[in-house]
């Protein structure tokens, strides 16, 4: 018996997800389309990533021309054996590996700063999700309220009359005035929630305030998903996992990028002397040159090694980091499932066993009221215990796809369907 009511109540969900989740997913969506800390976001992923493909790119060739050892007084070439016309090409030589390091670590913190994007559209899109959610449980406790105070206006009436006849104190009265009062007070409060969350909405999606957002006029549990691999899940799927493991990777790249960078570059040039001087001991033939210069490595060892170290206690600390949040992910799941379930049961008791009894109750009462078999007394509290417990349910309901939009915003992808 049980298998099936849960069976019908996935089904029910899923059937209901399927014409109502589209439009929670379209908000979500339109959000993260017209963001503009987004946008902000993708335009610094795109810098990062075009200067990490010029990253490691050597320093240009130096081409130099000298007009040199010419007499002052004349300024020519012919007039003095040491003159002539020199070209010299000069080049720094990196060392081994420099700029294949320098790429990759750039093209990992353009990868983390992906990755980062993708973090906070998750993270926005359950925000959206949530905030929908919420206005969809406004609107049904404000309904569900209304019917009451209905009820209540109706049982005033009926008051009213006994009262006349002497029938009830007028204790009744009040009694009956206080809960009309406080009904209509919840409304205020279902109002103000009602505003403030359209208007969340409305900044989640960058729209003009006052936009009318549609909401289902009931809502079906969200079966609890079966047990898994949570961690295993979010690890491949999770965003911000994948962000801090690569922003761990382009730090040890830095690492090792310092390391090399703190060798000596290799300057290297090549020089050519045209000369027009001949004399019987010199027929001014052209001379060439070659040099091969490095600086000494005093202070930039020092530097390059402290560069290393702290890339590497910053590879350290984000490899810490990482371990905190697969615990955290793990911890917060085993709180969701938990809520999860608790919400799944709880409305299943109120929807299949609490509710009915107190209808039945309700009705019994006011049968009995009517032929003066039951107080008033009676008859006012099974009424406060019906809207307290159709309340729970709504609540209750709610909380299911509360804690999916919970669940999927911690694994980065939607948890696998209950209904076992």
């Amino acid at each position: 018996m049980f298998h099936r009511v849960f069976i019908t109540a996935a089904l029910s969900a899923l059937v209901q997800d399927a014409a109502l989740g589209q439009t929670v997913d379209s908000l979500a969506e339109a959000a993260v389309a017209s963001n503009p800390s987004l946008e902000a976001m993708r335009s610094s992923e795109r810098s990062i990533r075009v200067r990490a493909e010029v990253a490691g790119a050597w320093t240009d060739p130096m081409l130099g021309v000298e007009y040199s050892n010419v007499p002052v007084s004349s300024l020519g070439l012919p007039d003095h054996p040491m003159a002539g016309l020199q070209l010299k090409a000069q080049q720094v030589i990196r060392p081994p590996g420099w700029s294949r390091l320098q790429r990759e670590a750039g093209a990992l913190r353009a990868d983390a700063q992906g990755f980062a994007i993708q973090e906070a559209e998750n993270q926005l899109r359950a925000a959206v999700a949530n905030t929908w959610w919420m206005l969809a449980r406004t609107r049904l406790l404000k309904a569900i309220t209304e019917e009451h105070l209905a009820r209540v206006v109706e049982l005033q009436g009926a008051a009213q009359a006994r009262y006349a006849t002497g029938t009830i104190g007028q204790h009744a009265l009040l009694r009956l005035e206080v809960l009309r009062d406080q009904l209509r007070d919840d409304l205020g409060d279902f109002d103000r929630a009602e505003i403030e969350l359209t208007a969340a909405l409305d900044e989640s999606l960058g729209r003009e305030s006052g936009q009318r957002y549609e909401t289902p006029p009931k809502v079906a549990p969200l079966p609890v998903p079966p047990e898994g691999d949570w961690l295993s899940l979010a690890e491949e799927s999770r965003p911000l996992l994948h962000q801090i493991d690569a922003q761990r990777k382009a730090a040890e790249q830095s690492a090792a990028f310092s390391r090399v960078d703190s060798r000596p570059d290799l300057h290297v040039w090549l020089g050519y002397r045209l000369r027009t001087v001949q004399t019987p001991t010199d027929e001014g033939a052209d001379l060439v040159s070659v040099g091969v210069g490095a600086p000494i490595p005093m202070g930039s060892a020092r530097r390059g090694e402290g560069a290393r170290r702290s890339f590497l206690e910053d590879a350290s600390a984000l490899s810490e980091s990482l371990v905190s949040a697969r615990n955290g992910i793990t911890a917060d799941m085993t709180g969701v499932m938990a809520g999860w379930n608790r919400a799944w049961t709880k409305e299943s008791t109120y929807a299949q066993k609490l509710i009915p009894g107190a209808a039945t109750t309700l009705e019994a009462t006011q049968a009995d009221f009517g032929v003066g078999r039951a107080d008033f007394a009676s008859l006012f509290e099974a009424e406060v215990a019906l809207l307290q417990l159709e309340r729970a349910r709504i609540v209750a309901a709610i909380e299911t796809h509360i804690h999916h939009v919970r669940a999927t915003a911690l694994l980065g992808t939607v948890p696998p369907q209950g209904g076992e």
